[in-house]
């Protein structure tokens, strides 16, 4: 979908107060660039917005590795390490998140609902890239924030 010279990917308004949070952390880093750096990023538990948070590296070959997940993160995830102990993403949808964001060099943000058994999942992820010293995208954080759980009828 296209705005005038825009192109937009997905729910462009961020509703949940810990991705706002996050969010306004990444404008405050970027500050006249066009993305933050990952030299900007402090330590996860430092940063504000979700405890539910996870930084990727971007491979070369299209691969996105996970250098630190939060448990939440991990939990729902439910990723594993491949045989060379590295954790990599591996979820189509996820990855077309990721690619997206990769491809726009800006923040993408996305509301998803997804049926899962009897509930009704409903949750915002946002998807911050992160530059290396040349400017190219090295880094993804993602922030992922739950909004309703519930069973249908």
């Amino acid at each position: 979908m296209t705005n005038g010279s825009t192109r937009h990917y997905a729910a462009d308004e961020i509703v949940a107060p810990a991705l706002i949070a996050l969010k306004v952390w990444y404008d405050e880093a970027r500050g006249d660039k066009a993305m933050a750096g990952f030299d900007a990023l402090p330590e996860p538990h430092a940063l504000p917005g979700p405890a539910d948070l996870a930084i990727l590296e971007v491979a070369g070959d299209g691969r996105y590795a996970y250098l630190a997940m939060g448990e939440q993160y991990r939990r729902t995830a439910a990723l594993k390490p491949d045989a060379d102990g590295v954790t990599r993403e591996t979820r189509p949808v996820v990855r077309q998140h990721l690619d997206l964001a990769l491809e726009q060099r800006e923040a993408f943000h996305v509301s998803i609902t997804r049926w899962d058994g009897p509930r009704i999942l409903q949750y915002d992820r946002l998807i911050l890239p992160l530059t290396d010293a040349g400017g190219e995208v090295s880094h993804l954080l993602v922030g992922e924030v739950f909004l309703r759980v519930a069973k249908p009828g």
